[in-house]
């Protein structure tokens, strides 16, 4: 005989599927988002932490599926063991914090405990997503509206009249903010900016592969970015920054341009500015979040490092971010640039690793689209395919 926990825990699985799944069909668009706020709504249905824990990972082991190929595409096929592993690892940890008991403070110790470090540095697909759906152009008040909607969600799962009428007062907020962001908020990039779009292999060492390389890039600079003052390139385009790159690519630059250009700068995934007969040798900005197991191997001192602090710069008049990369879904490298409140976000990725069909890229999108409408601050994006 059923019992209606274990009613709510049979509909609950499936519906984390779903939510899971949202982030993988959804595109770059806010489907995922806005459905990553069903986890903690369906953990915090449940009174059984074993019950909290499936409904958790069924959301991660859908929406983390991407971990695979793209493990498979960077590292090759004769590594599916470590993606199998990767996925399961990251959607295990990844769910383990919505185990803690479904009251208020458990509920905001999970939502926190994957958005920031450690456990935040893979902490993709977090609920805290769903602000920027919910509540467009209101900065930290947005973190404070889903901060205090996520702590009554277990009152409202009781019944409880105040959890009620506190969830509904939240959400009839976000509509009201929603139809405020569709008639008023319209940000557009500044004049002259654009991003490049190239398609570049990785030279993996090959002296004659990163010289072709730089010469596509400069290529791709040049014919798409014809015109603009600011031309953005995509994340780790160059992966050095040697004296010799330096010159090549001040060489290279029109008259009046600023190239800002992802590289690898030393030991930093990093963006550096290129202009006509000069190129500074000291980044403008230096990625605060990488890729675990990737490009960062805490284990191997030769890979690249974390800054864990990005700075915005200035620039044309504007207070710019750079999202590079796996930073796009990381909840705490989002709230340093709000703290830091850009006026442009730079969106740079480098995903020649995604094999066709591989959501990983589309969920950087949809998530960097959350973020960016909670600040009500316009995109550039550049992308190496």
């Amino acid at each position: 005989m059923s019992t209606p926990g274990s009613s709510r825990w049979a509909l609950a699985t499936p519906g984390a599927v779903a939510a899971g799944g949202a982030w993988l069909l959804g595109g770059g668009s806010l489907l995922g988002p806005a459905c990553s706020l069903v986890l903690p709504v369906l953990v915090a249905c449940q009174s059984k932490w074993w019950r909290r824990l499936t409904v958790a990972l069924a959301y991660y082991l859908t929406g983390c599926w991407p971990i695979v190929s793209a493990v498979l595409g960077y590292w090759g096929a004769q590594h599916a063991g470590f993606a199998i592993a990767g996925w399961l690892t990251a959607s295990i940890l990844l769910a383990l914090p919505w185990a803690l008991p479904s009251r208020r403070g458990g509920l905001l110790a999970a939502l926190l405990l994957t958005a920031l470090p450690p456990l935040g540095v893979i902490g993709w697909l977090s609920p805290m997503n769903a602000m920027g759906v919910l509540y467009p152009g209101s900065g930290w008040l947005g973190v404070v509206a889903l901060v205090a909607l996520v702590g009554t969600l277990p009152a409202a799962a009781r019944g409880r009249r105040f959890g009620l009428s506190a969830v509904a007062g939240l959400l009839a907020t976000g509509a009201f903010m929603n139809a405020l962001a569709w008639s008023v908020i319209h940000p557009t990039a500044p004049e002259g900016w654009i991003g490049v779009r190239t398609f570049i292999r990785p030279g993996n060492g090959n002296v004659l592969a990163d010289i072709q390389n730089n010469q596509t890039g400069i290529g791709a600079g040049l014919q798409q970015g014809a015109g603009a003052r600011v031309v953005v390139f995509p994340e780790a385009i160059l992966p050095d920054w040697y004296a010799g790159t330096q010159a090549q690519f001040a060489a290279a630059v029109p008259r009046a341009q600023v190239w800002l250009l992802g590289v690898q700068a030393g030991a930093h995934d990093a963006v550096v500015r290129v202009e006509h007969g000069r190129a500074d040798s000291a980044p403008v900005a230096v990625a605060a979040g990488l890729l675990l197991g990737g490009d960062w191997q805490p284990w191997n001192p030769r890979t690249l490092h974390p800054a864990w602090w990005q700075q915005v710069f200035d620039l044309d008049g504007q207070r710019v971010w750079a999202a590079l990369c796996v930073e796009q879904v990381q909840p705490w490298t989002w709230l340093e640039a709000l703290w830091q409140r850009p006026t442009v976000i730079l969106a740079q990725s480098n995903t020649w690793w995604a094999t066709p069909g591989n959501a990983a890229p589309a969920i950087q999108e949809a998530s960097t689209r959350a973020w960016a409408r909670l600040m009500g601050v316009p995109v550039v994006t550049a992308v190496n395919r």
